[in-house]
């Protein structure tokens, strides 16, 4: 799944986007989520690196497109930004933010289509792993990279994800420790399974795992250490 958040004030804009994205991915079968964010303010101030491309216009209240733009790179280099404006002069400023493309309004289907096959290459290039969690008809694929930690809880297991979003379904912890093998994640105790690229330090018996307390185990803690120290050791991957 390719994740987009479509920063514009104006709604009807926003909805052609929104249509523009739905039709890219009935074209090029592949599963596109959006988020509108109504201001670059309310964009920037809670950003977490969970997208594969920002759309952004320029024109908004509060902060313009090009300040939230700069504002975006202090906090994520590498994301793909594309700026939408009805105003051409912003073109080469645009450019110094980093920015992959440039669409003038009303934005037409065949270049948006064009970068999406770049945002698409990049996300690919990038060998950004996903994992499908759910089960039935209620089935969601995230990057690894947003998953911060599982905890189970009885029969459930509990997906904590970048900006503290939860997602609970039906599982074995055994089992996705398995499917995760080899991908940097570590079960700490019999209820936590912790992605050791979100492990922000170690106090005691608790790891900090994205913005949470993780109790570690007694019996695990010194292979924990270890684990993590491998990790930080190949540089994070």
């Amino acid at each position: 799944m390719l994740n987009i958040a479509i920063v514009e004030d104006e709604p009807a804009h926003a909805e052609v986007l929104r249509g523009f994205l739905q039709r890219y991915a009935a074209e090029r079968g592949e599963e596109v989520a959006a988020e509108v964010f109504p201001s670059g303010l309310d964009f920037v101030s809670d950003y977490q690196p969970r997208y594969d491309a920002v759309f952004m216009d320029i024109e908004m209240p509060h902060m313009n497109g090009m300040d939230c733009a700069f504002k975006l790179r202090e906090r994520d280099a590498e994301v793909p930004l594309v700026f939408v404006t009805g105003m051409a002069q912003y073109a080469v400023k645009g450019y110094e933010a980093g920015a992959i493309g440039y669409m003038l309004k009303p934005v037409e289907y065949f270049p948006f289509a064009v970068l999406m096959d770049k945002v698409k290459q990049k996300a690919e290039l990038s060998g950004k792993k996903r994992l499908s969690i759910g089960s039935g008809d209620r089935v969601r694929r995230i990057s690894l990279q947003d998953l911060w930690y599982v905890e189970v809880l009885d029969h459930y297991l509990i997906y904590h994800l970048a900006g503290g979003e939860t997602w609970q379904c039906l599982g074995k912890m055994k089992e996705l420790e398995d499917a995760l093998a080899g991908e940097g994640f570590f079960r700490c105790s019999n209820c936590y399974l912790v992605n050791l690229r979100h492990v922000k330090g170690i106090d005691g018996s608790e790891a900090a795992v994205g913005g949470d307390a993780i109790q570690i185990s007694r019996r695990r803690k010194k292979e924990f250490l270890l684990a993590l120290n491998a990790y930080l050791q190949r540089g994070g991957v």
